[in-house]
């Protein structure tokens, strides 16, 4: 997969930078195309296709693309809010550190999000549960109706299904919290 992105960005990169931008400027994004680029790539180079083509690779990283922008819960989008708070120093706000508190409460919010994916990641033994979980969180069904398609269930039992991996990710998350 990594040979096949590598060679296809580096080929293509105008045509993916512009794809990009025309994302950002639809959805009035101020994040910047490459943070857009990067993050997709390592989405992209991270799923496992036994078979990857070309079409499927330009599909992917496309998609990606389009997530990265569209979604306030992407990466991108994540990294933007934290790292575009402006600090501007002032002579009358020099004293005032809301920005910087804000800014660092956003940054251990999604730290400490992270930490509790990977642990719970660690301490799943059913083979069952790692691919609901992998589905959810790596493979990006987080909804009941992408979930039901791709297990082919009903949606409900897919919402349940969702429901309960969220209550325990919240668990786990309580159980970490200061």
């Amino acid at each position: 997969m990594k040979a096949i992105l590598d060679k296809y960005i580096t080929e293509n990169y105008a045509e993916v930078r512009t794809y990009t931008n025309y994302f950002l400027v639809r959805f009035k994004s101020f994040i910047d195309a490459d943070t857009v680029i990067n993050n997709s790539y390592i989405h992209v180079v991270n799923i496992n296709d036994p078979l990857p083509t070309v079409e499927k690779v330009k599909s992917y990283l496309f998609n990606t693309i389009k997530y990265q922008v569209i979604w306030t819960s992407s990466l991108s989008n994540r990294h933007d809010r934290i790292n575009s708070m402006p600090f501007i120093v002032d002579k009358d706000t020099a004293e005032d550190t809301t920005d910087l508190d804000a800014k660092i409460l956003a940054d251990k919010t999604y730290n400490l999000q992270k930490a509790v994916i990977e642990i719970y990641r660690q301490r799943i033994k059913d083979s069952i549960q790692k691919t609901i979980f992998e589905a959810y969180i790596d493979k990006g069904y987080n909804t009941a109706r992408s979930m039901a398609k791709y297990f082919d269930i009903t949606t409900t039992s897919a919402h349940y299904i969702i429901k309960d991996l969220k209550h325990e990710l919240n668990e786990l998350q309580y159980s970490y919290e200061d």
